[in-house]
């Protein structure tokens, strides 16, 4: 009996320490399949999005599937880990696009400045240029980059000064007819100007100087009155109309009307035509005058009485400014006009005006009454012009 007790201790024994055996290798294999699914945070860095994921898978491709980040054909990504701690980042296909030089060229890149973007296309570096983005400006995708080509140049050029126009009347005229009586010219300046340039194209000019080649010349045009009525106010003149000027000429008053002598004596006091010798002539009044050359021309009376008037040349209409044909007798030429009867003394002259009827060597003299201009009417006169 106590053979058979000793027997079944021992098998007690030996099945107690199988029980340890399997207990302890039980616990091995545990804590072994637990280190295996132990699980990583992972930070994932997709330009400027930032997702933190935890999960048991180890591929990186994986983790991103998981973290909901598609990557596309071009895409890349890299991977590093420290600890439990691992970082994934993403690195997306950007298309840049550069403009220069009138040309648009795409450029591929993963993440670079704008600086390291215009490096590969090898711009000159002689020039001026103008960059629309900051140089260190990292790229993303569908950035668009202007590069403008700037460049300044002094340059000459001739510019056309225009020329005035001014109105003269002319009683030969209908009204509402224009003549030119001297045809206007545009000037010429000479100017030189600093000349801003972007991509070959001008976007700004300076004048720095002007320098007038040629004056412009002044267009005289003549008008056509209203002639109803025998004198004309405002803008016109008051012409004497031929029938009446000779009808009142002063030598037929002074045979048929003896009375009216003493009115006209101031008048007649200087009517004696002066005595010419060589460039010389004398007066009445003894006062010896030089002239360049004289002119044999047909002369007839206006004034402006009641308003006042302008001439071609801009001055006040007036006893001695005198219309005349600018191209026969020029503007400004003094002068001395007596009439070839010897009846009238105009005296001094200067050429400021001038009129649609008045060509060739036809002259206009300015009374201050209209009464002066019926006493004188048309006449054939001399006129000296003087130096």
């Amino acid at each position: 009996m106590h053979k058979i007790q000793r027997t079944l201790s021992r098998r007690k024994t030996l099945l107690l320490r199988l029980g340890a055996v399997v207990l302890t290798l039980a616990t091995t294999a545990g804590l072994l399949s637990q280190a295996a699914l132990a699980q990583t945070t992972y930070v994932i860095t997709d330009g400027d999005r930032v997702v933190v994921h935890t999960t048991y898978t180890t591929d990186p491709a994986a983790v991103l599937t998981e973290a909901g980040l598609e990557l596309g054909a071009e895409d890349t990504y890299t991977a590093q880990s420290d600890g439990g701690v691992a970082e994934i980042t993403v690195n997306r296909l950007q298309l840049v696009t550069v403009n220069w030089n009138g040309e648009a060229t795409e450029i591929a890149t993963y993440g670079a400045t704008v600086s390291q973007i215009l490096a590969q296309l090898a711009l000159p570096q002689d020039q001026d240029l103008r960059i629309s983005q900051p140089l260190d400006a990292q790229t993303h995708d569908g950035m668009v980059i202007d590069v403008v080509r700037l460049a300044e140049k002094v340059v000459e050029y001739t510019r056309a000064e225009p020329f005035e126009t001014i109105y003269c009347t002319d009683s030969t005229l209908a009204p509402g007819e224009e003549r030119v009586v001297v045809p206007g010219k545009a000037g010429s300046v000479l100017c030189t100007a600093l000349v801003s340039y972007a991509d070959g194209q001008e976007v700004s000019r300076t004048v720095t100087s002007e320098v007038m080649v040629r004056s412009p010349v002044t267009a005289v045009i003549a008008q056509g009155i209203d002639r109803s009525n025998k004198t004309q106010t405002g803008a016109g003149r008051a012409y004497v109309e031929e029938e009446p000027a000779q009808a009142t000429a002063p030598a037929e008053q002074q045979a048929e009307a003896p009375k009216e002598e003493p009115e006209e004596a101031p008048k007649e006091e200087p009517k004696e035509e002066p005595a010419a010798s060589g460039n010389t002539f004398t007066t009445a009044s003894g006062e010896v005058i030089t002239y360049v050359k004289k002119l044999s021309v047909e002369a007839t009376a206006y004034s402006c009485e009641g308003y006042q008037g302008i001439t071609a040349t801009g001055t006040v209409a007036r006893y001695g400014a005198i219309a005349v044909d600018p191209t026969v007798i020029p503007y400004g030429t003094r002068m001395y006009i007596v009439s070839d009867d010897g009846a009238y003394i105009y005296g001094y002259a200067t050429a400021e005006d001038c009129g649609g009827g008045i060509k060739g060597n036809k002259i206009d003299l300015y009374f201050d009454t209209v009464d002066e201009c019926w006493e004188f009417g048309r006449r054939a006169c001399t006129v000296y012009i003087l130096e």
